[in-house]
């Protein structure tokens, strides 16, 4: 009887000590990584405005810190990173050549 007390004390403790991290992990930097999305939105905005106005000056500052807020926010928020698709088909060709060489080499 206690055996099975104590066992099942150690299993609810284990589960409340796998369950209190799943429940923790949030995105570490959401509320800056939306501020950023913003504010390279509103650079861009205004690098448009300075294209139509004809002002080169304002126009590239904007571009350029438009352009870092992105370099930023590639950095803190993977889910905005870029997709790298080169390295994505160069994976896909090697599974593919590994399949094709067992195939056409019947499992060697």
């Amino acid at each position: 009887m206690r055996s099975s007390i104590i066992g099942t004390l150690v299993v609810a403790a284990i589960g409340i000590g796998l369950a209190v991290p799943a429940m923790a992990q949030q995105k570490p930097h959401r509320r800056e990584c939306m501020k950023l999305t913003q504010q390279i939105a509103r650079y861009e905005r205004d690098a448009g405005w300075a294209r139509e106005r004809g002002d080169e000056l304002w126009e590239a500052s904007n571009v350029q810190q438009a352009g870092n807020l992105s370099a930023r926010r590639a950095r803190l928020c993977p889910e905005f990173r870029e997709p790298n698709y080169a390295a994505e088909f160069a994976a896909f060709v090697d599974v593919a050549s590994r399949v094709a060489t067992r195939w056409f080499l019947n499992g060697l």
